[in-house]
């Protein structure tokens, strides 16, 4: 079976370090970006199962980049991440196509499941 590859799209290096590291302990290939055009363009050269995606980024908004990615990639999974302040946004994204999203503060633990949840079953959900 191969490696799922996901897609890691934040703003925060923090944030996209922590995360790669989190999900890479479990097995799972992980590219990161800091912006929304980079993001686009590592989906274009590599491809992946799944994107997690930050809402609020400077120069493309996640839902930009979203709206590109669904029209590029119908099929492609997409979790948002969002502060608590932007949930009527992140609302807005599971309109346009994500299969969820998680409010950041996140624990580690529940980002993992929700992974998880959704590469084994493609399933929609709303928030973990």
């Amino acid at each position: 079976m191969p490696i799922p590859r996901i897609v890691v799209i934040d703003d925060e290096e923090g944030m996209c370090w922590a995360v790669a590291r989190a999900l890479q302990e479990e097995g799972y290939f992980v590219r990161t970006a800091t912006s929304g055009p980079d993001g686009l363009a590592l989906l274009e050269q590599e491809g992946a199962d799944l994107v997690l995606l930050d809402i609020r980024m400077p120069r493309m908004s996640g839902l930009e980049v979203l709206k590109r990615i669904k029209l590029l990639y119908p099929a492609m999974p997409v979790i948002i991440m969002t502060g608590f302040g932007s949930m009527p946004t992140a609302l807005e994204a599971i309109e346009k196509g994500a299969v969820g999203y998680i409010t950041k503060p996140f624990n580690i633990a529940d980002l993992k499941a929700a992974v998880r949840k959704t590469l084994d079953a493609g399933s929609h959900w709303i928030e973990c």
